[in-house]
């Protein structure tokens, strides 16, 4: 099919037409023509207009034909015709494929059916389309090439235009609401030799003429405090944050976010400003503010404000903050089955209470306030409480949306939680903040008490257009690179009929097996071990993890099974959703960072060249969950 295409820019060059053309005045858009002529009636006719876009359909035959143009709004119907375009003309029209990008100059009317429909009566070929698009009916389905190959994804789904137009007017209202209220909109460093502003993992890289290591920022929050200290007083950036972590349906190492900053504020008001934001961003670009998040009604203007001690109490009844000792914190969340680890003080457990207890069940909008002084390492203390800060959490469908706090201006303090952080680090949190001694150095010339907000875009995009997974809010989210003959093969799936695929060969010739096992294992206790067919539903790397990924799992009983593997170096978790792989069931729960795992998934593992290579047992799928091996 490729092949014949190609064949066909010899043709229309012997015919004089350039099948790559140039510069072509538009001007009309699809819904524009639609909209002003849709009160033609019979045989009226309307104007002459020029448009260009993508041939997407072509239809009948002989002297006659129709199709159908896509452009930025839309699809409009076209009507060519031999009497119009004359012989010369309409040979070449026969020889446009679907997918040419073409310019027709022509008379609006309305079909016989009322359909507003252009008679053409001249065209240019524009650009000639090499490869076929995804086949009508079955469209474009496979996701992963979705995400690889968001140009196609762009053209056969008028849905996806839609939510990325949505995207755009989002961020435009975000942009409206802060400019309308005195802040600036800055740009700050997107290298930095420390990184700081958040608990998370960095990018490191390295700048040749400088010979040293800098990290792609995790949080633009430390610069734009500096810029209140400079005199500032409300600032905000919108941009690209990188953070080396998991990937899930909510996380993707690159994402958008904003921080705002504004001095002589509190987190009271950073409250209302943020509510402020979402329900202005809804009413304006979805007219209401009440909404659908797959199937579940949320009502962004009915908002709930309450600390999170009092959440966790109201959800299991224990009082984490009337605890005097770290040990009672423990016995408390030891009676409501809260895993919690040793480097954790009250407020730590208070705050595991709250992600096991709470946090999932927080679907209408809702602010945690009041988090403990533990894990807010850049927040100010509450004056009536030092185990806790002046911070917040705006949680909706069981997610966070949007952190803020009253900043912490006290540089005496702030050194003291710098270095807590770094003993949390040394206990083995590879998350926990740095010491920042130029911004230490910048409280010392004296911050404003300051207010502070970061909100995630791509989830308020992601919620105001009922978009499942932060890579459907993306245009090109993260993937993991594919062979190139994998590559091709994909490409090739969604245009073509698949080529035979020639054996791949394989060299063992460096590889390294482990000595088998001298001693034997009786026959009753192996077989003992109950090996099932498991069913990926959900996969997520687990929190300050480097390692371990979390599986969610259908073992043919009904009810999910969770287990933990450490193989975050081999796959990233979304190439193993819906993959049917191989586990041992009935081992007793192990538990990891926290969460219990109950089984073993099972893998295949080498060396080749003193590296460890590890293979995850996958199966066919036509293989049903539960399925025991023998």
């Amino acid at each position: 099919m490729m092949q014949l295409r190609r064949d066909k820019i010899k043709t229309f060059e012997e015919m004089g037409v350039v099948p790559f053309g140039h510069r072509y005045e538009v001007t009309h858009h699809t819904e524009d023509i639609r909209v002003k002529f849709d009160e033609l009636e019979g045989e009226e006719d309307g104007p002459i207009v020029k448009l260009a876009g993508r041939l997407t359909a072509k239809r009948g035959h002989g002297k006659a034909s129709f199709a159908e143009l896509l452009d930025v709004e839309g699809k409009i119907q076209l009507y060519f015709k031999i009497d119009v375009l004359g012989e010369e003309k309409y040979a070449q029209y026969k020889l446009l494929d679907i997918g040419d990008i073409i310019g027709i100059e022509g008379r609006v009317f309305k079909s016989q059916r009322g359909e507003i429909t252009i008679r053409v009566e001249s065209f240019d070929l524009l650009s000639k389309s090499l490869r076929p698009l995804p086949e009508k009916f079955h469209g474009l389905k496979d996701v992963d090439l979705r995400y690889r190959q968001r140009y196609l994804d762009l053209i056969v789904n008028p849905e996806v235009r839609d939510t990325f137009r949505k995207r755009t007017r989002i961020i435009q209202e975000v942009r409206r609401y802060l400019d309308e209220r005195g802040y600036l909109e800055v740009e700050t460093p997107v290298l930095s030799t420390i990184a700081g502003g958040a608990a998370a993992r960095p990018f490191i890289t390295h700048h040749n003429t400088l010979d040293i290591d800098l990290y792609l920022r995790i949080a633009t929050e430390l610069s734009l405090k500096r810029l209140v200290v400079g005199g500032l007083e409300r600032v905000y950036e919108i941009g690209r944050v990188f953070r080396n972590e998991g990937m899930d349906v909510r996380h993707n190492p690159e994402f958008t976010s904003i921080e705002f900053y504004q001095a002589y504020a509190d987190y009271e008001e950073m409250m209302d400003l943020t509510e402020g934001i979402v329900v202005d961003a809804a009413k304006n670009v979805l007219g209401t503010t009440k909404i659908t998040y797959e199937g579940t009604e949320i009502d962004l203007a009915n908002v709930r404000r309450i600390s999170m001690n009092d959440a966790v109490k109201e959800a299991t009844g224990k009082d984490f903050l009337s605890c005097k000792t770290v040990e009672e914190a423990r016995a408390m969340a030891d009676e409501i089955g809260v895993k919690y680890e040793e480097r954790h003080g009250i407020g730590g457990i208070l705050n595991e209470a709250f992600e096991a207890t709470v946090e999932e069940k927080l679907i209408q909008p809702t602010f945690i306030t009041q988090h403990p002084t533990e894990i807010s390492p850049l927040a100010k203390r509450n004056p009536e409480n030092p185990m806790v800060t002046d911070r917040f959490e705006f949680f909706i469908y069981g997610r966070e949306l949007a952190n803020g706090f009253t900043e912490l201006n006290d540089p005496i303090d702030q050194r003291q939680r710098f270095v807590d952080q770094m003993k949390q680090r040394e206990a083995g949190d590879d998350e926990a903040h740095v010491m920042d001694e130029d911004f230490v150095t910048a409280l010392e010339y004296g911050l404003p008490p300051t207010g502070g907000v970061g909100i995630g875009i791509d989830r308020l995009v992601m919620l105001l257009t009922d978009s499942s997974s932060i890579r459907d809010v993306l245009l090109f989210p993260t993937m993991k690179p594919l062979a190139s003959d994998k590559s091709a093969q994909s490409a090739a799936r969604a245009a073509a009929p698949a080529a035979e695929k020639a054996p791949e060969p394989i060299d063992f010739s460096k590889v390294e097996i482990e000595p088998l096992f001298a001693d034997m294992v009786d026959f009753e206790t192996f077989s003992k071990s109950d090996f099932r067919a498991v069913k990926v539903k959900a996969c997520e790397a687990v929190k300050k993890s480097k390692k371990l990924l979390q599986f969610t799992l259908d073992d043919g009983t009904g009810t999910d099974r969770t287990i933990l593997s450490g193989i975050h170096a081999f796959y990233e978790p979304e190439e193993l959703i819906g993959k049917t792989l191989i586990a041992i069931v009935n081992l007793p729960p192990r538990a990891m960072m926290g969460i219990d795992s109950c089984g073993m998934l099972l893998s295949a593992v080498h060396k080749e060249e003193g590296e460890e290579k590890l293979h995850l047992l996958m199966v066919d799928d036509h293989i049903p969950a539960g399925a025991k091996l023998y």
